[in-house]
């Protein structure tokens, strides 16, 4: 009996997050999630729009893997959902010009839901903690945002699949990289401050 209580204990101190430091009250989760969608529009408006996509360089896939990996998945997608609802109802929150849903890279923006829900997921089980695990985890999450992101551009924009990976995959690969590089880099180290 006294094993099954400690053992749940020890398995949620395990599963902590970063944000589980600063978490508890329900003004300090709000709090949580408003700092995270904040996050996300400071890193999604840094952006460079390219001549040949309808697909701009942003920083807002860094920011759904970094508001996944630090709030966990619950807080993560509440912030990546309050980010992205802000867009469609029109307040200046994606790159450039866009708002509403009705643009070629909308698709990106339902992807940040799964970058973030897959690194929180990946968090909440230890992934963060050492470069070894917290590698692959920023790469499958970065490279998560493609599914969506793909699949919305390719029919909205009228284009081939080929038309599509060129446009909307290929010019992305090293800066995906390099984001995953600074990830991975980055959480580990919070973690060893923060432990």
């Amino acid at each position: 009996m006294t094993t099954l209580t400690v053992q749940p204990a020890a398995l949620a101190h395990k599963n902590r997050v970063l944000a589980d430091r600063l978490g508890g009250t329900i003004a300090r989760e709000i709090a949580l999630v408003a700092a995270g969608t904040i996050a996300m529009i400071v890193l999604a408006r840094i952006s460079i729009p390219l001549p040949f996509t309808p697909v701009p360089v942003s920083l807002g896939t860094l920011g759904a893997l970094s508001v996944g990996t630090a709030l966990g998945v619950r807080r993560g997608l509440l912030s990546v959902a309050a980010y992205a609802l802000l867009g469609i109802a029109g307040a200046p929150v994606f790159t450039g010009t866009n708002v509403g849903w009705a643009f070629a890279s909308f698709g990106y923006i339902l992807g940040y839901l799964l970058v973030a829900a897959i690194a929180g997921a990946a968090a909440q089980r230890g992934a963060d903690r050492r470069i070894i695990t917290m590698a692959p985890t920023a790469l499958v999450s970065l490279f998560s945002v493609y599914v969506a992101g793909l699949a919305w551009m390719i029919p909205f924009a009228h284009m081939t699949l080929e038309q599509g990976l060129m446009k909307g995959f290929v010019p992305f690969i090293i800066g995906d990289l390099v984001k995953a590089a600074v990830a991975t880099g980055t959480f580990p180290v919070l973690r060893s401050i923060f432990r």
